[in-house]
């Protein structure tokens, strides 16, 4: 008996070694926020990052912070520190894992139950039996003689039941292959909403930088615009002295230079909000003492126009990630119509009753009969047809912005077109003429005032108009050619 009792135990002891044990990993926010602070640009992750993004064919130099940040080295920041982004991985990171290790049979179930009789019954007595006739046959008379003798008892010598048995689970339905591929397409989902968060943090990042560049050159242009107001301020203040202009047309020069100054405070305002908005984009802290390189443009690859809607329904990111999440919700239906069809339970069986052993084989077989996963499956079906509809929605989506986007950027580019082949010419022609005339002696401050705010007034509409189609080029050359950052898992083990 202690014998079988071991062997189970060792059997036990054997199964519980193999499992993982549990080991805390506290959180040290405060040193991650001193880290943050202090986070380094120029280190090969970041380097080796922006030399595998410029392996799509766009030629680039090196990753080098010195000189300040380009828009293409802000870009491998951003995509190796962007805090949204990190999470979104890390996300994917759960599925990955469950893809993995999905497949294993389930665990033999070991179970032994052990019992004891309450009532034994009464042992066996002896007691002292007189003599006695029994009775006469043919022998002649039958009798007992004097004796001791053994009272007849149904007691139990051994108490103990013992039963053990070890229950096997084959999955004859194929239910884990089908669950192997399910997991495999949720990664997928998972590794397509990256690509998408991707996508939209570069697509904000460059409309963010393009803000930045124009926030910056009106601030400059504002400032050279009231460095000749001052200029020709010291004239008036000499011509008003001389008798030569009212003081009242000298104090207007005084108003507007004063309103530009203060206007340039909010322009200062906006160009560090902006610089803040890139830098949070790019997961660097706010007193990040890094520059950037202004750019002012985005390049917009040419395509044949009766190519763009396929070229867009082939390759925008939300799309792709709509079919992943729809092949996803297929596998998942997919699993639910075979986890009707029974797995089969097969074990051995051994019992030690009053010491007698027993062997035998137990089988389990479910039958489908009356719930045969309805719900589930009935669940399954219902959100296959919901992601069917959000693909049909998002393409819609897609469609309808790419139509926007389109109208956005013609009229950005006429309207800039407009400015630079009609207005800036005349506004410039007005300055010239009204800088010959006060050379020549000819003094009309207010005229050449009004044709240098003019001008400008026209800079800043080119800058809009720039920004404008800046941005509309920015969304229309990532909606028809994205660029895959993050290669899947899966990928990188393929390639390996």
């Amino acid at each position: 008996m202690n014998y079988r009792f071991a062997l189970v135990t060792a059997v036990l002891i054997s199964g519980i070694t193999g499992c993982q044990s549990y080991q805390r990993l506290p959180l040290q926010l405060d040193d991650y926020s001193r880290q943050w602070a202090e986070r380094p640009l120029d280190v090969e992750s970041i380097q080796s990052y922006a030399a595998s993004l410029s392996d799509s064919g766009e030629p680039h130099a090196p990753f080098d912070s010195s000189d300040g940040l380009s828009l293409f080295e802000a870009e491998a920041v951003a995509l190796h520190f962007n805090p949204r982004l990190r999470l979104t991985r890390a996300a994917a990171e759960v599925p990955l894992a469950s893809a993995k290790e999905a497949g294993w049979w389930p665990d033999p179930q070991f179970e032994v139950t052990v019992l004891r009789f309450v009532d034994r019954g009464e042992k066996a007595r002896f007691k002292l039996d007189g003599p006695s006739i029994d009775g006469i046959n043919a022998g002649g008379l039958e009798s007992t003689p004097l004796g001791i003798r053994r009272d007849g008892s149904d007691f139990i010598d051994d108490p103990w039941i013992v039963g053990a048995g070890l229950s096997i689970t084959i999955p004859i339905s194929g239910r884990l292959a089908v669950e192997k591929d399910l997991r495999w397409s949720q990664y997928s989902a998972a590794w397509r909403r990256i690509l998408v968060s991707e996508w939209e943090l570069v697509t904000e990042l460059r409309a963010a930088w393009l803000k930045w560049s124009s926030s910056t050159e009106r601030l400059r242009i504002t400032r050279d615009y009231i460095e000749q107001l001052e200029t020709i301020a010291e004239m008036t203040v000499q011509l008003v002295a001389a008798g030569e202009m009212k003081p009242t047309e000298g104090r207007l020069l005084k108003i507007e230079l004063a309103r530009r100054r203060t206007e340039t405070l909010s322009f200062e305002h906006e160009e560090q909000q902006n610089r803040l908005t890139l830098l949070s984009l790019m997961g660097l802290a706010p007193s990040s003492p890094v520059s950037f390189q202004p750019q002012l443009s985005i390049d917009l690859v040419g395509l044949p126009v009766e190519n763009l809607r396929d070229e867009l329904v082939k390759y925008h990111p939300q799309i792709k990630s709509a079919e992943a999440d729809y092949e996803a919700a297929e596998q998942q239906l997919r699993l639910e119509i075979r986890r009707q069809y029974p797995d089969l339970n097969i074990g051995p069986s051994y019992s030690l009753d009053e010491g007698f052993s027993r062997f035998g084989l137990g089988l389990g077989l479910p039958i489908p009969l009356w719930n045969r996963n309805r719900q589930a499956i009935a669940e399954a079906v219902a959100a296959r047809e919901a992601a069917r509809v959000r693909a049909e929605a998002v393409v819609e989506n897609v469609l309808s912005a790419f139509a926007q986007v389109e109208l956005r950027l013609k009229y950005a580019s006429q309207r800039r077109n407009a400015l630079l082949e009609t207005v800036a010419p005349l506004v410039e022609k007005q300055v010239e003429d009204s800088r010959t005339l006060l050379n020549l002696g000819e003094v009309d401050v207010l005229l050449l005032r009004d044709a240098l705010t003019g001008s400008l007034d026209t800079k800043v509409e080119l800058l809009d108009a720039a920004l404008a189609k800046g941005r509309a080029a920015n969304e229309l050359q990532q909606m028809l050619r994205p660029r895959w950052f993050t290669p899947s898992r899966v990928d990188k083990q393929e390639n390996n």
